[in-house]
This record gives C-alpha cells, structure tokens and sequence, in this order.
C-alpha cells in the first residue's frame, strides 16, 4: 500500500475524484446534484432573507426621509398660512378702516355744520337698561349729552345718554324714553312722532304717533327726521311703515316703523358734534 503514499498518486485520485463528480452532475437526476441542492437550497433561502431583511430597511430609511421632509414642509406650510392670516386680518382692519373714513366723509358732506366723530359700541350697559350701549368715545373726545348718533348709510341710531372721560351710553331709537320728530318722505309728507313702546321693542321697532287727519301714511313709507325738536338735523333716514292700524276707541290713526338700524348687530357708529362758531 506504499503506492497510497505517493504524492503523485495522490494528485491524480483527487483530479479523478473531480472529473466524476463533474461528469456525474451533468446529469440533473444524479445523486450528486441531489447533494448540492441540499446544499445551495438554504443557502439561496439564507440571501433571500438577508435580501428581504435590506429591503425592508432600505424602504424604512426612505420612509422616515419622506415624513421628516413632509413634516418639514408642514411646518413651512403652517407658518405661510399664519402669516397670510395675519396680511388678512391687516387688510381686513385697513379696509374697515378706511370703510369707516369713507362713511364719515360722506356723513361729513351731508351734514356740513357738523363734525363726524366714529365709535366702537363696547357692549351693552351692566345697569337695567339693556338696550343702553356702551361706547368707547367720551368726554376727552368732546361728547356731550344727547349728540345724535348715527349708523352707516345715514341711517339714525338714537342719542347720547350720558358721559364718563373715555366712554358714553347711547340710546336707541327703540328705547320707551325716546322720541323723536319725524317726516314722511313723499311729496304730499306730514309731520309725525317717532316714538320707543314697550310692546315693540323686543322686535326692534317703533310706534308712529300724533298722525294729523291730513296726512295719510301708508306701509312702504319712508320716515326722515323733521329738524325739529332741536337734537337731530332734518334729513337722517329713521325706517319705514310696515303697519297702519286705527284706535278703536279714539279712531286715532297709528303706524308701526321698521328701522333701517338692526340694533343687535351694529357695532360701529358716528356721532354728529355741531361745529361751534
């Protein structure tokens, strides 16, 4: 058995031993083949799972890119939004203000011995009299009591009440205490007046009274202020006739007068301070 020894030899049996095998494996049903596949099947199975296990953390990654752009892009998305809400409300209180500039000039060109004094109503007076408002001007600003107050579109609010430094209470024309010399505007017209009654006031109108026998008022009218009675000027839009009924015991004639002011929902007003001489 020396010959098992010789180097020689011993090269030749493994180049032998190689050229079966390989012969042998061309044949894919050969028992040597079986033997690989044994062999590479949870090898591929192995890198497919290392394959899968790259992937998976590959989209991970691009995944938390992806949020942490999106999450980027959200803040900046944000802070433009807030910024143009801010150029908004900017523009929004210009163009009120310049609403307010343009109401009080044309109030101004209608009442030329007047000056025009703007107003913010702050809310409703805390004492008992709920349809007494509060506003922000007062006598710093020159108010003084029973200033007529108007609304936009020179429509009548009421009157001045009363006075602290920085603020005033007004009064509408709803109020029972109220009473105002009227006009009704149409070429035949006729004084009337304008009066607060309780049993209106919740719905926001006034009582249409002391009608005389020759003036005829009918639903539609339009009602102005007279110029009499010393507070308001003659010319200020009160409201209109949206009822005529007769008293049945004293055939008195009255009338039910729809503002043009909805006094629930007003929060800026002017009032008119004659110019002194």
């Amino acid at each position: 058995m020396k010959f098992l020894k010789n180097r020689k030899f011993q090269i030749a049996l493994v180049v032998l031993i190689l050229l079966i095998v390989a012969v042998l494996s061309i044949n894919r049903y050969s028992k040597v083949n079986i033997i690989r596949n044994i062999v590479t099947i949870p090898v591929s199975w192995v890198q497919k799972k290392i394959n899968g296990i790259e992937e998976y953390f590959k989209e991970r990654n691009i995944t938390r890119i992806q949020y942490s752009e999106l999450l980027e892009k959200s803040k900046e998305l944000e802070l433009e939004n807030q910024i143009l809400k801010e150029k908004n409300a900017a523009l929004s209180l210009l163009d009120e203000e310049n609403q307010l500039l343009r109401e009080a000039i044309k109030l101004k060109n209608i009442f030329e011995g007047y000056d025009i004094l703007g107003a913010n109503i702050m809310g409703a007076d805390p004492g008992n009299h709920i349809y007494r408002y509060k506003i922000d001007v007062g006598e710093k600003d020159q108010v003084k009591f029973d200033l007529p107050v108007l609304a936009a579109n020179n429509t009548l609010y009421g009157r001045v009440h009363s006075m602290t430094y920085t603020t005033s209470i007004i009064v509408p024309i709803i109020d029972e205490t109220m009473g105002i010399s009227g006009w009704i505007s149409k070429p035949e017209g006729g004084h009337v007046n304008i009066v607060g009654d309780i049993r209106y006031k919740e719905a926001g109108k006034c009582l249409i009274t002391n009608i005389a026998d020759n003036v005829i008022i009918e639903v539609g009218d339009v009602v102005e202020t007279s110029g009499f009675g010393g507070i308001y000027p003659k010319g200020i839009f009160v409201g209109i006739i949206v009822e005529v009924f007769n008293d049945e015991t004293t055939n008195e004639q009255f009338g039910v007068l729809e503002p043009y002011v909805d006094f629930y929902s007003i929060d800026k007003v002017f009032l008119l301070m004659e110019k002194e001489q």
